[in-house]
């Protein structure tokens, strides 16, 4: 448990000199500029307008606009308090929907919950044979598993820098014989961890915002745990450089690191990561 403590200080220190730097900047917005501070407060339809790639925040796309990351989801402003998401990619063998709901703001943060559904026994299935692509043994049989996750997400606006905590809960009910085993590979098991056991409770603190021009960046540091399964927990943490080109268009190069315990020990990972996402 020291070490699990000692991980989570390591990597949410990365995110200290970023919060430390939006924090000087909101003070000074606040104090050369009361206007912008009177518009902020005002209510959410300002705040909507030019919102944009907003991601995992407790903000909503625009009405009527959609966006699409090579890698991330398809998103559209159903109002202003909804946004509908889909993972394309994924959509074919593992059916899934998002939904984010707005509930205003509260004590200066905006307040948000989502909710999503995902089938993914037809990837599992896919997934349980021998040979090239099986991460699963082939006489294993996989039940009809739903996945359900729900999150609470709050942001809070400091200056032009984004702080996003969120805390959720993940169950994945299942439906006739399973001989499933645990999946255990970096960034997967956390994930997957739900459809073997019971549950997978998640938080997450999240930074974005500008650096020069149109470059910004993004920071995160996500940590899951798995009740009743000794000894299994998971690190994650993040950071990218963004480049803003437009409205319209957004591309992003970092990492992402997973300190992890998994059945048979902890592993150490990292791995490059890149999106491009299109806007309209």
């Amino acid at each position: 448990m020291a070490t699990r403590w000692m991980w989570m200080g390591v990597v949410a220190m990365l995110l200290m000199p970023a919060l430390a730097s939006a924090q000087d900047a909101g003070s000074a917005e606040v104090e050369a500029s009361a206007e912008v501070e009177a518009e902020r407060s005002g209510g959410d339809d300002a705040d909507a307008e030019g919102r944009a790639f907003v991601g995992d925040t407790a903000l909503l796309s625009e009405v009527g606009r959609w966006e699409v990351g090579l890698f991330g989801p398809l998103r559209y402003g159903l109002s202003e308090e909804m946004e509908l998401a889909v993972h394309p990619l994924l959509f074919f063998v593992a059916p899934n929907a998002q939904l984010k709901v707005g509930h205003g703001q509260r004590g200066g943060w905006h307040v948000a919950s989502t909710y999503q559904l995902t089938y993914p026994t037809p990837l599992l299935r896919l997934l349980a044979r021998e040979g090239i692509g099986g991460i699963l043994p082939s006489d294993r049989a996989v039940p009809h598993i739903v996945s359900l996750q729900g999150e609470l997400r709050v942001t809070r606006e400091m200056g032009a820098h984004l702080l996003s905590l969120g805390l959720g809960v993940q169950v994945a009910p299942r439906v006739g014989e399973s001989q499933l085993v645990s999946i255990d590979l970096p960034f997967v098991y956390p994930r997957t961890a739900a459809m073997f056991g019971w549950a997978t409770g998640i938080a997450s603190v999240h930074m974005q915002g500008p650096i020069a021009g149109k470059l910004g960046y993004e920071a995160d540091v996500r940590a899951f745990t798995y009740p009743g399964v000794d000894g299994a927990f998971a690190m994650e943490q993040g950071a990218s450089l963004r480049f803003d080109a437009s409205q319209g268009f957004m591309a992003q190069l970092g990492y992402r690191l997973s300190y992890a315990g998994y059945p048979f020990g902890t592993m150490f990972n990292i791995v490059p990561t890149l999106e491009l996402a299109w806007g309209f």
